[in-house]
């Protein structure tokens, strides 16, 4: 009850220490929850503790897919798993109209055997089985969060989407495999863009394996198995298969790949969210230190009448532990409404469409039991320095006098408080400031072309019974049409456009089979390097006469020259190329055509804007087969105008299209989703910290000002002015800011040389975002300080003297 009076008492801080405190843990309860979801939890699915992933290993790559005739080996021979399923490591984007409106959706190929290995049942209808594999009918199961998305039909399981009827949907529960995002559609590994090729050469490599240990088999002994089968297969095909083996690991959301990304973000993150933390507990102490210093007294007279000081300490932790439960609980709530809706979570893409990104984030022992760690710590490092300075045994000079708030021990101790706030928020501030320096080098890269006005579109043929003249044909047709639209300067066709979703990759070798590399290739008709502004350095383009039946003709990039010719000339220079990808591989298999180098371009840009130059070849489209293409115009004016013209072509010339014509200011934004998500993320953080800070000083800076009034009413009566006292605030102010930015720009120094290797072009020093932050902090601080003291400036000398 003492304790509830006395922060009643100064309900106004005790406002500001409760709502720093829930905000704060409200993002520490989400970064545990993500961190347990992404790095420890299993699949939603019954005895997950036996589901395990494989992935294979090399000297090369630490993490590799598997090809599928090695999945079918492995699968066939071993004696430690009840069965064992596939799926690639990619998702494939559609779009189209559904019962009167358009629909995009994310689908993901499986094996037949997925949901049977997983162990889960149908919320409706049924899931995939082994035997859907043999059947002609394409079908899919569609996820809850989708089927939500679309209305919750009761009446969904048999309608067609994508040429998929649908046979079910997955419990709500159920979290897809692919970095622990539940998706749309899971259709079958049949059904997808693999062709039968890549069904019979081990080097085509494009799965990620799931596998369920049998009831009395362990993870070690189910290594051991795997990797004698391995070594069967590097027997029997060394080729393809030797110096590879195959993995096994415990069954987690994230493929075993982007593990060691994931604990790098979370640990940034939470490390931000901590330094919030202490944001929200200097704001607390500040409060709790109010309550000491006007306790004191008090204090001192108890302790002289005998009583124990730790009993006068644990009343001030009492009064921290009122704080930080009412905060903690505030914050979970907050958190568990903030999970809920992770769960259907629907992101608006803009052009591309709205996707269904639901994660089902946990709320469980283990991230309740480290939340009520962090609110003990709370309660103790909040708690106890104001607890011990209240109690202190020294008592000769307060039995005696009044105790002065704004004294110069009292204030040392609330200075150093406000040095914490200040050098945490201009430390996250650096943070945030380096995020966007990060995206602006990125986004200035010379990315090797002209982006200037270009607008793309993917485009397929309607159906899959068209012949391969037919659908060149129908493509031929589509860029005369769109080149013939007003303003359209001109345009060209390529299997992909640079800085999207990155080029495909072939295998390529010597005709004397000296050499083999797997390197990234394009195929591109003859405007594409006029279109796109790309240099030509050596040889010629493409022309009418690179077709079918002639010997094929290849343009290569500088990278591409230095590494296979290093000082000989590469023009007509021959190598073995591979099969032209069909689909969401990133390779095809063994090389098979002989190719002649005709030409030589300029290095570019091709899959990352930070990527280090790389080789690449571009094929004639006139010499290869594509179902799917991209369209490419360079405009005149603003390209936006022109997304309605070429949208309407698109359609006349009956193709479809999983996405709306793209800027290139669009579709280059995909390199760099991860870092924009990166940037908005420490924005929050940075604004939640920058406001925690700014409120806790306001507060702590009015109840200091007022404590003063004494003090400042005899300034004024000895002919100090409302000037003269604002000036000293502000000075004040201004010193004890000027040591917390510090004190952050050198812990920035620090963070900065730690992180330059995942930052594009930051220097060890970054003068610019240093010198914004500090002085954007240092305004702040000073604005912060104006606003809370100028009702105290205007002080009353007689009425302050007489009430203080």
């Amino acid at each position: 009850m003492i304790s509830l009076r006395t922060l009643g008492k100064h309900w106004k801080l005790t406002l500001i220490a409760v709502f720093s405190l829930a905000v704060a843990m409200a993002l520490a309860v989400l970064s545990l929850s993500m961190s347990d979801t992404f790095l420890l939890a299993s699949p939603a699915a019954p005895e997950a503790n036996r589901l395990v992933n494989i992935h294979g290993h090399s000297a090369e790559i630490a993490v590799d897919e598997i090809s599928y005739p090695d999945y079918q080996y492995l699968r066939e021979h071993n004696h430690v798993f009840t069965d064992i399923a596939a799926a690639p490591n990619s998702i494939s984007i559609n779009g189209e109209d559904f019962e009167g409106r358009e629909v995009k959706v994310i689908s993901r190929p499986v094996s037949g055997n997925y949901f049977a290995v997983l162990g889960i049942r149908a919320e409706r209808g049924r899931l995939l089985a082994p035997g859907d594999e043999a059947s002609k009918t394409h079908v899919a199961v569609m996820t809850h969060a989708c089927w939500h998305r679309l209305g919750s039909d009761p009446k969904i399981v048999g309608k067609v989407l994508f040429g998929n009827t649908i046979v079910g949907v997955t419990p709500e529960q159920f979290t897809g495999g692919f970095y622990g995002l539940n998706g749309d559609l899971f259709v079958l590994l049949n059904d997808s863009n693999y062709n039968a090729e890549w069904r019979t050469q081990r080097d085509a490599r494009h799965l990620m394996l799931l596998a369920r240990l049998k009831a009395d088999v362990t993870r070690r002994q189910a290594q051991v198995e795997i990797a004698a089968l391995s070594g069967q297969l590097a027997s029997a095909y060394p080729k393809e298969d030797k110096g590879r083996s195959a993995v096994v690991t415990r069954a987690t959301l994230l493929p075993p790949d982007g593990i060691a990304t994931a604990e790098l973000a979370l640990s940034i993150l939470m490390g931000l969210v901590i330094l919030v933390l202490l944001i929200a507990c200097a704001n607390v102490a500040n409060l709790l230190l109010a309550v000491a210093v006007g306790r004191r007294q008090e204090a001192a007279i108890k302790l002289a009448l005998g009583a124990q000081r730790s009993r006068l300490i644990r009343e001030f932790l009492g009064e921290s532990a009122l704080l930080c439960a009412g905060g903690a609980a505030l914050g979970y709530v907050a958190a568990v409404s903030v999970v809920r809706r992770f769960s259907h979570l629907e992101i608006d893409f803009g052009v591309l469409g709205t996707f269904s990104f639901g994660i089902n984030l946990h709320l469980n022992a283990a991230v309740i039991g480290f939340t009520l760690l962090l609110v003990l710590i709370a309660i103790v490092a909040t708690g106890l320095p104001p607890a011990l300075y209240a109690s202190s045994p020294h008592l000769a000079t307060l039995l005696g006098s009044e105790a002065v708030a704004g004294g110069r021990r009292k204030g040392m101790r609330r200075n150093a408080l406000a040095v914490v706030q200040v050098a945490v928020c201009t430390f996250v501030l650096i943070g945030m400031g380096l995020c966007h320096r990060n995206l602006y080098n990125l986004r200035h890269v010379d990315p090797g072309f002209s982006a200037r006005n270009l607008v793309a579109v993917q485009v397929y043929p309607a159906s899959d019974h068209e012949s391969d003249t037919q659908i060149k044909n129908t493509y031929q047709r589509l860029r005369a049409s769109v080149a013939a639209l007003p303003g359209v300067e001109s345009t060209a066709l390529s299997l992909e456009v640079p800085l999207s979703l990155g080029f495909w990759k072939v295998a390529v070798e010597f005709p004397d089979h000296t050499r083999q590399m797997k390197i990234a290739q394009n195929v591109i008709d003859e405007n594409y390097f006029a279109t796109f502004g790309i240099p030509l350095l050596e040889g010629r383009n493409f022309n009418s006469g690179d077709r079918e039946g002639r010997t094929e003709a290849i343009v290569i990039n500088r990278k591409a020259a230095e590494t296979f010719w290093p000082r000989r000339d590469p023009l007509g220079q021959a190598l073995l190329v591979g099969d032209a990808p069909l689909g969401p591989a990133p390779a095809t298999g063994q090389p098979q055509r002989r190719a002649v180098v005709i030409g030589v371009t300029a290095n570019g840009k091709y899959s990352d804007f930070d990527e280090p130059d790389q080789a690449v070849i571009y094929s004639a489209l006139g010499q290869h087969s594509q179902a799917g293409f991209t369209i490419v115009a360079r405009t005149k004016g603003d390209p936006r105008l022109w997304v309605g013209p070429i949208s309407r072509v698109v359609r006349e010339a009956g193709l479809t299209t999983p996405f709306h014509p793209l800027t290139y200011e669009a579709w280059s934004n995909f390199p760099l989703l991860l870092q924009r998500l990166a940037a908005a993320i420490v924005d929050v953080l940075s604004g939640l910290g920058l406001m925690l800070a700014a409120i806790g000083l306001a507060g702590a800076m009015s109840y200091a000002v007022s404590e003063r009034k004494k003090e400042l009413g005899i300034r004024v009566a000895l002919g100090a002015g409302r000037r003269d006292l604002l000036a000293m605030i502000l000075r004040q102010t201004a010193a004890v800011s000027s040591i917390g930015i510090l004190a952050g720009i050198l812990l920035g120094v620090a963070a900065t040389a730690l992180l330059r290797s995942k930052l594009f072009g930051i220097g060890v020093v970054e003068w610019r975002v240093l010198v914004s932050v500090a002085s954007g902090m240092l305004l702040v601080s000073l604005t912060v300080a104006y606003l809370s003291t100028r009702r105290w400036i205007r002080v009353n000398p007689m009425e302050a003297i007489r009430h203080a």
